[in-house]
């Protein structure tokens, strides 16, 4: 799932130069595995589409008598089986339904980066439905812009909320180009935009080009992460990092941080419009596109009710206390991903300032009558069948 994804900046003065992992669960509270509930409702909203694949993929192929499933970007916590259990409950279910022949060997390979914590995520197959499936489970450490299977070795291949990660931050052609900000902006010069595109087209072909090598003819990859609607991102595309630079902003207005090292940094994220897609897909040209849907997820379906809210009640926007909690929910998802990388660019004394400055923003921005209760972000669910050649 939500791949270990937040950056570790390797080297100081070069932030293009990056070591990938997320807030782990020594973090307690502020671990990923305690923030990702945002992640599986992304992940549940394509699960009915993911199981049918699986399943019909099973029919396709001859019933095999082995398949192979492997998920990238798998991180630790809740979700680290969901995506690929998923998968091995559809094809079981079909293979049931057939003549009475033996289940097939299912393979199941858990990609992520070598700092994940693969023995969190190996503690929890006793309880999971690959255990009592029988499947041969292995962990197969490295980045998914790089080879990391055998040839024509995979069948099913699943990676959500990872791909809008990019493998390093984008090379700026000036210095302090992006000021102020530490995305792309609604507002901000056309060429940040341009060296993100840029950065986001060469690992996207990196990534296909590898699994490509990969994967079988007529196997599928369902990729899911964060994209957007438009050529032009939009200011609410934007808010979550245009929030974050101005509390950045703000501590360096208090000294608390070095205003140049808010210039100078640059997250290592793109969210591609349909274009982008399309145009990657079909300059590496072994994959043919069976779905690309776009679909908006809000935290307001997690929302837990408290005593001045009863569950009787029905949620409402008019609720006084929902952008408070969706302000909470999201600085904490926020920071449980990308706090690793913050905190060694501008130090670990700064992150509490830095959160309760943008938990603040964040809930001002909630309340504001423009973006009232505006929490929803646009997801891409893209599914790629391997051309027989």
């Amino acid at each position: 799932m939500e791949d270990e994804v937040a950056v570790l900046l390797a080297n100081r003065s070069s932030p293009s130069s990056a070591i990938v992992r997320m807030n782990s669960s020594a973090e307690g509270n502020m671990s990923y595995a305690n923030n990702s509930d945002f992640q599986q409702g992304i992940a549940s909203a394509t699960r009915k589409a993911r199981r049918d694949m699986a399943a019909a993929l099973y029919r396709a192929l001859g019933r095999p008598a082995t398949l192979a499933i492997a998920d990238l970007g798998c991180a630790t916590g809740p979700n680290a089986l969901l995506m690929v259990s998923d998968a091995v409950e559809a094809v079981l279910a079909e293979n049931s339904k057939g003549g009475g022949e033996a289940p097939p060997q299912l393979h199941v390979f858990l990609n992520d980066l070598p700092a994940n914590d693969f023995n969190a995520v190996f503690r929890l197959l006793p309880s999971s439905p690959l255990a009592s499936a029988g499947c041969l489970v292995s962990a197969w450490p490295g980045s998914f812009y790089g080879r990391l299977f055998p040839d024509a070795s995979l069948d099913y291949v699943v990676s959500s909320s990872s791909l809008h990660f990019l493998s390093k931050a984008p090379s700026m052609a000036t210095e302090h180009l992006n000021r102020g900000r530490v995305f792309v902006s609604a507002s901000g010069p056309a060429v940040a935009l341009e060296a993100y595109r840029a950065q986001f087209h060469a690992d996207f072909l990196a990534f296909l080009g590898c699994r490509a090598a990969e994967t079988r003819p007529r196997g599928l990859l369902l990729l899911t992460f964060v994209a957007r609607r438009g050529a032009r991102p939009t200011a609410h595309d934007c808010y979550l990092w245009d929030l974050l630079a101005d509390a950045l902003m703000d501590m360096a207005a208090a000294g608390l941080v070095d205003e140049d090292r808010v210039h100078s940094f640059n997250a290592p994220y793109y969210a591609p419009c349909p274009d982008d897609l399309a145009r990657v897909v079909a300059k590496e040209g072994s994959f043919a596109v069976r779905t690309m849907q776009l679909f908006d997820i809000t935290r307001r379906r997690l929302f837990r009710p408290t005593a001045s809210l009863p569950a009787s009640n029905k949620l409402r926007d008019d609720d006084e206390e929902l952008p408070q909690w969706m302000a909470g929910e999201t600085a904490g998802t926020v920071r449980a991903v990308v706090e690793p990388m913050l905190r060694t660019h501008f130090g670990w004394a700064a992150m509490d300032g830095l959160f309760c400055r943008y938990r603040l923003l964040l809930e001002a921005y909630y309340r504001s009558k423009a973006t009232k209760n505006k929490d929803d972000i646009t997801n891409v669910f893209l599914v790629l069948e391997k051309k027989q050649r």
